[in-house]
């Protein structure tokens, strides 16, 4: 890349920059439309394959709609096609996260469709017999056939998943911004951040309002996914208004000015019983019990793409995950100003 460092800036002719990147794409070196497939299908189509070095992805969604689960299925699946992920995370600890990829690596699609594997709840209780056991935890998972299967895929990527214990007392930008380097300088040459989440994050300046420290951060975010050539996918919160609201849109993410401008996508989680349209379905019991199995996901800004796009995804939140497929939304959704494909 032509250097840009410094405090002050340079303006490069085209045929600068077209001699830059035919001097690049000889030693192959063309990283700026390089694609980083998030391994959601449903998403990945309307994204135009994936994520791009720089993106800042943006996660919101209501409580318990999923998003951490979301976010660290996708950066498994980075991680198994052989990107470096660093997963940085202000709400669980490192183990707990590393038992949701243990749950989530234990399934296997039987031929009828069912999904069968070890279940988080019986992953704790697993661990919990085999505390203090002469032969440890490893052993036991190794002695379940789904617990063995999980160990063998993760042994695909292991090295390459990286989790970090972050606090929001002390954990700030430039702290994450080490990281980074740090895998950088260690020859890491395909890199993909996850913050858990944006909001988080520390900052020492008190006296702004909590929407400037928030600006202040994501604007800090962009900054690094651009600078360091990385994604970044950063979980954020709903405002109190959108805690309330029926449908959580991205006007309810916390900081949400600041975060419109900034981010390359936004995608917004609601649970799908609460946002069908009761005035054009007939919400049965029994629909509605089918509808709390699935989440929407609303592309509500899309710079890789169309926005104002709904799709639907299935929860497995036993195994920890989502059915990757997904597919369009049929019935009408409350407040539907997205197109529905």
């Amino acid at each position: 890349m032509l250097n840009t460092k410094g405090t002050s800036i340079t303006a490069f002719s085209l045929h600068e920059l077209m001699d830059d990147l035919h001097r690049r794409s000889l030693q192959g070196n063309l990283t700026a439309s390089e694609c980083y497939p998030t391994g959601i299908r449903a998403l990945d189509r309307r994204i135009a394959g994936g994520l791009r070095r720089g993106n800042l992805f943006l996660l919101g969604g209501g409580e318990g709609a999923g998003k951490t689960t979301f976010a660290l299925q996708i950066a498994r699946n980075m991680a198994i096609e052989g990107v470096d992920v660093i997963y940085i995370c202000y709400e669980h600890s490192e183990e707990e996260l590393m038992l949701r990829l243990i749950s989530m690596e234990s399934t296997r699609k039987l031929p009828n469709g069912d999904v069968v594997g070890l279940r988080l709840s019986d992953l704790y209780d697993e661990l919990r017999s085999a505390n203090r056991s002469p032969s440890g935890a490893l052993a036991k998972l190794e002695g379940d056939q789904y617990g063995r299967l999980a160990l063998e895929k993760m042994e695909g990527y292991a090295s390459r998943f990286r989790i970090a214990k972050a606090s929001s007392a002390s954990t700030d930008l430039d702290v994450i911004s080490r990281l980074v380097d740090e895998h950088i300088s260690n020859g890491s040459k395909r890199l993909f951040l996850v913050i858990d989440y944006l909001q988080k994050i520390y900052s020492n300046e008190r006296a702004l309002s909590e929407e400037d420290r928030t600006g202040k951060v994501v604007e800090g975010l962009k900054d690094l996914a651009l600078s360091r050539e990385v994604p970044i996918l950063a979980i954020v919160a709903a405002d109190k208004e959108g805690i309330r609201a029926r449908r959580l849109r991205s006007y309810h993410l916390r900081g949400s000015s600041a975060l419109l401008y900034e981010a390359d996508l936004i995608v917004v989680m609601n649970e799908k019983s609460r946002i069908v349209s009761r005035q054009a379905v007939d919400l049965t019991a029994y629909k509605a019990i089918q509808m709390s199995g699935w989440v929407v996901f609303s592309i509500e800004k899309n710079r890789l793409g169309r926005d104002l796009i709904d799709f639907q995804l299935k929860k497995m939140f036993n195994f920890s995950m989502f059915d990757p497929s997904g597919d369009a939304v049929p019935e009408p959704l409350v407040d539907d100003t997205v197109h529905i494909e």
